[in-house]
């Protein structure tokens, strides 16, 4: 697996584990990565980025880069983007 792949599956498995069981993974293909599509609420979402910073060791501002954090392919974006500024 590819550095970005084991990212994004860390990230999808962070944005899963936060919702405390109200979310699949396969819920979240269904709905093509969108948060607000499966419905992720604002206490998942402060719980996934407590995770991301915590597990990844990166500071995410919701409120400079609230956009970035309505997909899965955004967030994985501004994860990467951080980790790289970070190092």
């Amino acid at each position: 697996m590819s550095q970005p792949d084991d990212l994004r599956a860390r990230i999808v498995r962070i944005v899963v584990e936060s919702a405390e069981g109200d979310l699949s993974e396969q819920d979240l293909v269904a709905a093509g990565g969108s948060l607000p599509g499966v419905s992720y609420s604002s206490l998942s979402l402060i719980r996934m980025i407590d995770a991301v910073e915590n597990q990844l060791g990166v500071y995410l501002d919701p409120d400079s880069d609230s956009a970035r954090f309505e997909t899965i392919d955004s967030l994985v974006e501004l994860v990467s983007e951080n980790l790289c500024v970070s190092q």
